[in-house]
């Protein structure tokens, strides 16, 4: 069985999370334009992202994707194309900020706790800070995914 998601489900998805920041609706036209790929494609590739990731209305048209479209993404759409953070990438950015911090810092108790600390939440308690990320995560992307249409927060348009 071949990879569908590196090569068609993730371009098609990030380009779906990025128009939709621009419009209240996407078709698969403008998807198919942004990505290269061809409109039937797009449209395998947004029936096997609904309804995890999209919410992909298909209209009359007697099989022509053209004018179907995309009405909004989820939350967990935007986590992964990285326009959200998951518990995982929270973690393993504050590691790697950490990290930088104590290779910049001069002093050297500051960089030596720095430097423990990056490597207690990145590595030796990473399981239980990714726990706790995803607990003060959670409920901000739970409201946050109550519309998660364009710029989340913004009333799409016909609800």
């Amino acid at each position: 069985m071949d990879d569908t998601w590196s090569v068609r489900e993730l371009p098609v998805l990030a380009a779906t999370v990025a128009l939709l920041e621009e419009s209240y609706l996407v078709t698969v036209t403008d998807i198919a334009s942004r990505t290269g790929l061809d409109e039937h494609a797009v449209a395998r590739s947004l029936e096997a992202l609904d309804p995890v990731f999209v919410d992909f209305r298909k209209t009359t048209t007697g099989g022509d994707p053209t004018f179907w479209y995309v009405l909004k993404v989820t939350p967990a759409a935007r986590q992964a194309v990285g326009q959200w953070p998951t518990a995982e990438t929270l973690v393993s950015a504050l590691a790697g900020e950490l990290s930088a911090a104590a290779h910049q810092e001069q002093d050297a108790e500051r960089k030596g706790l720095l430097t423990y600390a990056a490597r207690l939440i990145g590595d030796t308690l990473r399981d239980v800070t990714v726990r706790a990320a995803d607990s003060v995560l959670a409920p901000a992307v739970t409201a946050m995914g109550q519309d998660a249409g364009p710029s989340a927060g913004q009333e799409t348009a016909g609800r």
